[in-house]
């Protein structure tokens, strides 16, 4: 329907050009009125060569172009046109010369190539108007494309992203029995509320910014049930308008990657989650000690990072940074986000 309509305004605004062209060139020519021609007798003199001129254009527009040049019919284009020119214009090129007179015979000829080289610009037009036309619907049907092609991606990737983050949870809760059983039953209850927000919040493409704050402060609360004393868990979220929209669970998998390699029973350590917004800009910055696992560990294989990672380039592109350090065993990862 949409293409339908495009094609009627087109054909519209092309007929109220060549309306114009046809009425306007008797009007325009100053020569003419010097002359002492009225208006009616302009017209009957522009009219034999204004009207075939458009009539070429628009068989060629929609016709000859489209049928023959496009699908690279050179020879027939060629001959189409030839005949076609041929036709609309023989009672200019059958013009009687009234007169022997030398100086008539050369005007009448320059007006019969200024005619035929119209029609060759005409036919020029023609073909250049299609072809733009034609490179801004091919350029429609890739943009189509790329954006059918990253909501597939997207969705792929928020499918991949409910699994991880129960997978880890699970393992999470798994290791707590061992330690504490009635923490272990607190976290699971905890983590019926989070897997909720997981399964249905996160089937929107957008959040609102203090829902998914809510569910990281969560989640923090539920992982430091299996810490230690030795490790120390801070948060500061500092959040202007919490009714700003996001993607969902953006940043829990850098979150679940500190508390993952972050965290020993052993040693003094520590994890530190910050959130700031400002001005539209939102900066989020995890840190925790480094103690990253082996190969060996079943607790994941970093699926969670590159999913945040490509997540971040489809849906904010140029509008985002992502910047990783690691110095002196502290692991630290900022990310920032226009959302304007």
């Amino acid at each position: 329907m949409k293409t339908k309509k495009n094609n009627i305004i087109l054909l519209a605004v092309q007929l109220m050009l060549a309306a114009v062209f046809i009425l306007a060139v008797p009007l325009i020519n100053p020569s003419l009125h010097k002359q002492g021609f009225d208006v009616k007798v302009l017209y009957l003199m522009t009219l034999p060569w204004t009207v075939p001129t458009t009539v070429v254009y628009f068989v060629n527009f929609y016709l000859i172009v489209p049928f023959l040049f496009e699908r690279k019919k050179y020879l027939l284009f060629f001959i189409a046109n030839l005949l076609l020119i041929f036709i609309c214009n023989i009672s200019i090129l059958g013009i009687q010369y009234p007169s022997q007179d030398m100086y008539v015979h050369a005007g009448l000829n320059m007006f019969v190539a200024i005619v035929l080289i119209m029609n060759i610009i005409i036919v020029g037009l023609a073909i250049g108007i299609r072809y733009i036309m034609r490179a801004n619907h091919i350029e429609m049907q890739l943009q189509e494309v790329k954006q059918k092609n990253a909501e597939a991606e997207l969705a792929w990737l928020r499918n991949q992203l409910n699994p991880h983050f129960l997978f880890n949870a699970l393992n999470n809760i798994s290791s707590l029995t061992q330690i504490d059983a009635d923490a272990a039953q607190d976290s699971i209850a905890q983590l019926s509320d989070l897997l909720r927000y997981a399964m249905y919040e996160t089937r929107n493409e957008r959040v609102s910014l203090g829902k998914d704050v809510e569910f990281m402060e969560n989640y923090i609360a539920m992982m430091k049930l299996r810490c230690s004393d030795k490790t120390t868990v801070t948060t500061s979220f500092d959040i202007e308008n919490p009714n700003t929209e996001i993607a969902p669970m953006l940043f829990i998998s850098l979150v679940e990657n500190a508390f993952k390699h972050g965290v020993s029973n052993n040693h003094d350590s520590f994890v530190d989650v910050k959130l700031t917004q400002c001005d539209g800009t939102i900066t989020f910055i995890c840190r925790n000690s480094d103690f990253r696992k082996t190969d060996k560990d079943r607790s994941g294989k970093g699926v969670g990072i590159e999913n945040t990672k490509r997540r971040l380039s489809i849906l904010y592109n140029k509008k985002h940074s992502w910047q990783q350090l690691c110095n002196d065993g502290v692991y630290e990862t900022e990310i920032t986000i226009n959302t304007k």
